[in-house]
């Protein structure tokens, strides 16, 4: 199996990224929403949406929301969560690749690092040109991803997390094109183990990637505060694309 089909589908993925808040997935829509055209109503596609933190702040604004996950439990989970906060939010159990719809979007929006999990770049690519081709004319794609130069300068090899019971140990390396992750997860006396890999893309890859796409390049931030992007420094790669 695929490793993020068996991650992601994992009651494990929420324990390890617990500490992911609904403060700092505010900030990234206010951020997206202040530097876009949009109005009420406009129709956004979370394209890898998880347990729907980002999905259920834009359907929270006012916006027509459908997010994507390829996981079914986080699909639930983000169910649970849209209905405790009473927004309506169509949720979809569904591969990026093979999603498809009968309307186009104005937004289309892939956070935290939720692209280059393909061996092959033709399939990373892939994602974006499918971002393409379901918005609308001069509709914005956002794009989200860790930048490179950074994390390879201050990538962290091992960190150690207790809660609860619940031993979670993350090995970090870097080989070849992509950083890998083997998690260790130790809960009474049983171990499961997991690991991630996603390949490094530069800032150039990824703006060659989108240009290639059809995508014009809008704006770039490197945080979620709105600072301009600086390769040296920037923790995030967030660049804003209109179709």
């Amino acid at each position: 199996m695929t490793w993020y089909k068996e991650w992601f589908n994992s009651d494990n993925y929420r324990k390890v990224y617990s500490h992911r808040d609904e403060t700092e997935a505010e900030r990234l829509v206010d951020l997206i929403v202040n530097n876009i055209i949009s109005v009420s109503g406009s129709k956004v596609l979370d394209m890898a949406c998880g347990s729907g933190r980002h999905a259920i702040i834009f359907a929270s604004k006012g916006y027509e929301v459908t997010a994507i996950d390829l996981s079914k439990n986080l699909i639930a989970a983000a169910k649970t969560n849209a209905k405790k906060q009473n927004v309506i939010v169509e949720f979809v159990n569904s591969d990026i690749l093979e999603f498809n719809s009968e309307v186009n979007f104005d937004i289309a929006v892939n956070l935290f690092t939720s692209i280059g999990y393909f061996e092959d770049d033709k399939e990373n690519f892939k994602v974006i040109q499918k971002a393409f081709d379901l918005l609308t004319d001069r509709g914005f794609f956002i794009i989200d991803y860790f930048n490179k130069i950074y994390l390879l300068k201050n990538l962290i090899p091992t960190t150690v997390f207790s809660d609860n019971g619940t031993r979670i140990t993350q090995n970090r390396f870097v080989d070849g094109n992509r950083v890998r992750k083997n998690i260790t997860i130790e809960n009474d006396g049983t171990i499961d183990e997991f690991y991630e890999s996603v390949r490094l893309y530069s800032h150039d890859e990824m703006v060659s990637f989108l240009k290639r796409a059809g995508f014009k390049i809008m704006k770039r931030f490197g945080d979620y505060k709105g600072n301009d992007f600086e390769e040296e420094s920037s923790q995030r790669l967030i660049i804003f694309a209109q179709k």
